[in-house]
């Protein structure tokens, strides 16, 4: 569990702090926030993400982690994008040849988004970006998306306590974006959709197979997947079938994770443990902060 969720889901659980906490924490957002020189356009609305964000504790290890393997000529695909932090910072290092797929059926979320490309495409450089208003899944068709009003992170494909909002959106597998955008394969893949991973790389397998070398940076988070109806155990094993050695970063290192049992239990509850996947590359290949 981040620092930022730690605190909106524990230290500020009674709603009436909750309440008082989103209009502090709406009055001082600002518009937009500077991230290794991408600026990133942020949701007021969300006093979760985009906060954490603009207090610079979102994900560091993974943002350096990220910048450091971001590359001209890449093809970077977006899982999640929510307000477009990672897509903000692939469109730095882009040239004529990256290609940036977006995955995003929030629509509120979408409009920060295509503020976020705006802000950060060289017209020079040309790097396509494409912008799916849609749920990647396991299938084609629609689902219902179920909404947490309070943290436009939390927005999940199976109903839980804490999101009152639903709506429908369309479904698509990533081997039917990617086929019709002809892209045969990824080089970066990053998943964050609250333990709709598995469905995610279950609808990926064609790309993946045809992917030589592919850095997947995902969120393991084993309640989320069983609420998805995916067995967390059942999800490593896939991973690992798809051709990924996966590792866990600690202290300056990418760690390997051999004992999948022992993973979930480390991340009962709302713990999760973010995630790298190395595919035709090892850990000598890739830069590690």
């Amino acid at each position: 569990m981040s620092i930022p969720e730690f605190a909106y889901t524990v230290l500020l659980k009674p709603r009436p702090l909750r309440r008082l906490a989103n209009r502090l924490l709406r009055s001082f957002l600002p518009e937009k926030a500077h991230v290794w020189g991408a600026t990133v356009f942020l949701n007021p609305a969300d006093p979760v993400i985009s906060t954490a964000v603009a207090l610079g504790v979102y994900e560091d290890w993974e943002i350096d982690f990220f910048v450091r393997n971001s590359k001209p000529g890449q093809t970077f695909v977006d899982v999640g994008t929510n307000v477009g932090l990672y897509t903000g910072l692939a469109l730095k290092s882009a040239d004529a040849e990256t290609r940036i797929v977006c995955v995003e059926p929030h629509e509120e979320s979408i409009s920060y988004l295509e503020k976020t490309i705006a802000a950060n495409r060289n017209p020079e450089k040309a790097a396509q970006v494409i912008v799916c208003r849609c749920a990647a899944s396991d299938r084609e068709g629609t689902a219902v998306l179920y909404e947490n009003t309070e943290n436009k992170g939390d927005n999940r494909l199976y109903p839980d306590p804490l999101c009152a909002a639903e709506r429908s959106v369309k479904t698509r597998t990533l081997d039917s974006i990617c086929r019709e955008h002809g892209i045969s394969g990824i080089d970066i893949l990053k998943i964050d959709v609250q333990g709709h991973e598995a469905r995610v790389l279950r609808g990926a397998v064609e790309v993946l197979s045809n992917s030589a070398r592919c850095i997947l940076m995902m969120e393991f988070w084993p309640q989320g997947l069983r609420c998805s109806g995916c067995p967390p155990e059942e999800v490593f094993n896939e991973i690992v079938s798809a051709g990924f050695k996966l590792y866990k970063p600690v202290r300056g290192r990418l760690e390997p994770i051999e004992d999948d049992a022992q993973l979930v239990r480390n991340n009962p509850g709302r713990n999760y443990a973010n995630v790298v996947g190395l595919k035709g590359l090892s850990v000598t290949d890739v830069s590690i902060p």
